[in-house]
């Protein structure tokens, strides 16, 4: 079917009174939040939000920013979400870019109109977005409509925008769900930003499942069963005290993730989920489920991958985003004859073992006739102690042609002779750095 009802409005009729989303202070349930969804969608179709149009948002972890997507999604519109961390000229720039005629904004963020960008505060969606007559039922959401625009830096570090379809975030969340089953009773803790497709990702699992999102700075909350993380997250969590039971299912992705931490944690008994994505597959693409030897595992149902030419991954399915926007061209989605995406990772992948990723296609360098990936000495590196980061370069050598040296930050209290026995016991001899420079 090329349609799917609206979460909540499936969860309102089945079963309303369980909780769709809770904070410190209060927690709404799934026909509360069906009704405030209706009526912040009738706010915005009063202030002229057409089916099709660009509003770009300044998401909040707070109540009720999930909600405004939704809305956003129930009149056809297209939910462009904007960091407001970014520097000024950058979050001008990508408004520019993005071209929306509305922007959805906290309350107090202090932006008037923009050209002919009209802000809508959220005070003004809350006040209008008590129950409207009684509330309708069976409210269906078609999957090819456009919903999402992301910006996405790549790995060139120039801005892109991934626009995705509703049916990219509903079949990413029911492949995730699979192998990762979200209860009713669960509760997802939404602990990365709206502006990231991971953290979209976490609102389409969560409501699809008629769970409960719940909404808190604290990753060790006692009350979350599944968490979704960045390696650097994981590690505070690992600091924290062992008094209190880490949530069930971690799912950690969106940067390498070193060894050493993945078998840190799996020694703290947390069932941890190493999970290679990118935006361009709406988040997920594969995941490790077996807690033991360390991989990026399989993937998901409505995903394929294979690893082309020269070792870089090639992805396809359900998932797979529906282009690159530009505000003068439209989207454009770079594929190949087959329908692969080139991702521009470069890794290994079999039955057995499941995927491995060494680097990124634009940082592989030769040395000796072997390819280098920076990105896996810096894996390895950071994975040890008193080693804060490690930035991995090329130098030109005339036997070998370039050998890589590497530049270390820490604490000082860890040798180059340290590390360079730690690293023969992981690499070959020619991707051990000559030269270590600490900072």
């Amino acid at each position: 079917m090329n349609i799917f009802e609206c979460p909540f409005a499936l969860c309102a009729r089945i079963s309303g009174r369980n909780v769709a989303i809770t904070s410190s202070t209060r927690s709404w349930t799934y026909s509360e939040c069906h009704l405030l969804i209706k009526g912040i969608a009738h706010t915005l179709k009063m202030a002229g939000v057409k089916f099709g149009e660009r509003v770009a948002l300044v998401p909040t972890k707070d109540f009720p920013t999930p909600l405004i997507f939704f809305a956003l999604f129930r009149l056809g519109a297209i939910a462009c979400p904007i960091d407001s961390q970014l520097p000024p000229t950058s979050f001008l720039h990508l408004l520019h870019a993005l071209s929306p005629t509305y922007l959805i904004i906290p309350d107090g963020m202090g932006y008037s109109k923009i050209g002919h960008i009209v802000p809508i505060p959220f005070s003004q969606l809350a006040k209008s977005a008590a129950p409207i007559s009684p509330p309708s039922f069976r409210i269906y959401l078609a999957k090819g409509t456009l919903a999402t625009c992301l910006s996405t830096s790549g790995s060139t570090g120039q801005p892109k925008i991934a626009c995705h379809s509703l049916g990219n975030h509903y079949y990413s969340a029911l492949g995730s769900s699979r192998y990762m089953p979200l209860k009713t009773t669960d509760h997802y803790l939404l602990s990365l930003p709206l502006y990231h497709i991971a953290g979209v990702a976490i609102l389409f699992r969560t409501f699809l499942a008629g769970a409960t999102l719940l909404l808190s700075d604290d990753l060790g909350h006692p009350r979350a069963t599944h968490l979704s993380l960045v390696p650097t997250q994981l590690c505070r969590l690992l600091e924290r005290s062992p008094s209190r039971p880490f949530p069930q299912h971690l799912l950690c992705g969106g940067a390498p993730i070193p060894q050493t931490l993945y078998e840190q944690a799996l020694r703290k008994g947390l069932g941890i989920y190493p999970s290679y994505g990118m935006s361009e597959m709406s988040s997920q693409i594969a995941t490790n489920f077996s807690l033991g030897s360390f991989s990026l595992g399989h993937s998901l149902p409505y995903r394929e991958l294979k690893v082309g030419e020269g070792g870089e991954i090639y992805v396809r399915g359900e998932t797979l985003f529906q282009g690159y926007f530009h505000r003068e061209r439209g989207l454009t989605l770079p594929l190949d004859d087959e329908g692969w995406f080139h991702t521009g990772d470069v890794g290994a992948y079999s039955p057995e073992g499941g995927l491995q990723i060494f680097g990124r296609i634009d940082r592989r360098f030769i040395c000796g006739g072997e390819n280098i990936y920076p990105e896996e000495i810096e894996s390895i590196l950071e994975g040890i102690e008193g080693v804060e980061s490690a930035a991995v370069i090329p130098v030109a050598d005339e036997e070998w042609g370039m050998r890589p040296v590497v530049h270390i930050k820490g604490d000082g209290g860890v040798s180059e002779n340290t590390l360079k026995a730690l690293l023969a016991l992981r690499l070959p001899k020619f991707k051990i750095p000559t030269s270590f420079y600490f900072s």
